[in-house]
């Protein structure tokens, strides 16, 4: 959750300066989420994966100076290399995300890899991009309460935008010091939703969709989910 949104300010670490300077956005995209072990049920691993890169994506287009790539087909590029059993974050990873993501015109992409075990978050992050001529890389990695994790992320990152020179509008700083956090249950509700509509069981996804919208009101990514579906199915009747 939270090691997401900072790599996302990770990603501006490397390039912000030069992109700024050129007066262009920087094209960002976000890989699937690396979920190792832990005790997320087996069939939410896939979702979960896709959760996180989706609501971090939402959330860094929000920065008037970031252009993220569609995290779909990111995703079926990576899939032909089995990215969805990957349980590392190593150099592999970093070189096969950043391969890809260059295909679809990204000047880097962040990788996260996490396990939640009991109420904590373990988690890595990594950025991959390329400056000239080298590709590059930068990996964090913490720990965490699991519903303090993406709230935390969200406030370093903009501390790390203003220092980096991006300028980051008033409004957006008050949206993000205002929300609140994003508990784990909203996580496993948003993916459990997520499972259910790729399954064709909308009326199962809408209610869990519902129940993560009730959690985390906060999240475009998930009220657009919910909201898209919702319409979809009021249509179709």
């Amino acid at each position: 959750m939270k090691p997401f949104q900072f790599l996302v300010l990770v990603a501006l670490l490397g390039l912000a300066s030069a992109s700024m300077a050129n007066g262009r956005r920087i094209a960002l995209a976000i890989a699937p989420a690396i979920v190792k072990g832990g005790d997320l049920a087996s069939d939410l691993v896939g979702p979960m994966q896709e959760v996180i890169a989706e609501m971090l994506s939402w959330e860094a287009s929000m920065v008037p100076s970031v252009r993220v790539i569609d995290p779909a087909p990111l995703q079926v590029a990576l899939e032909k290399n089995g990215w969805s059993g990957r349980t590392d974050l190593s150099e592999t990873e970093i070189e096969d995300a950043r391969t890809a993501s260059r295909q679809l015109d990204a000047d880097a992409v962040v990788l996260t890899q996490f396990v939640h075990e009991g109420r904590q978050v373990n988690w890595r992050t990594a950025l991959g991009y390329r400056r000239e001529t080298q590709d590059l890389s930068l990996r964090l990695s913490g720990k965490g309460r699991e519903d303090d994790f993406v709230q935390q992320i969200r406030t370093q990152a903009l501390l790390m935008l203003d220092t980096l020179g991006v300028k980051v509008p008033p409004a957006a700083k008050q949206m993000v010091s205002t929300r609140g956090a994003v508990s784990w249950e909203a996580l496993v509700e948003y993916a459990t939703g997520l499972r259910d509509q790729k399954m064709g069981r909308n009326d199962e996804a809408l209610r869990h969709l519902q129940e993560a919208s009730r959690r985390a009101p906060f999240l475009p990514s998930l009220q657009v989910r919910f909201k898209k579906l919702q319409a979809e199915m009021q249509s179709s009747r």
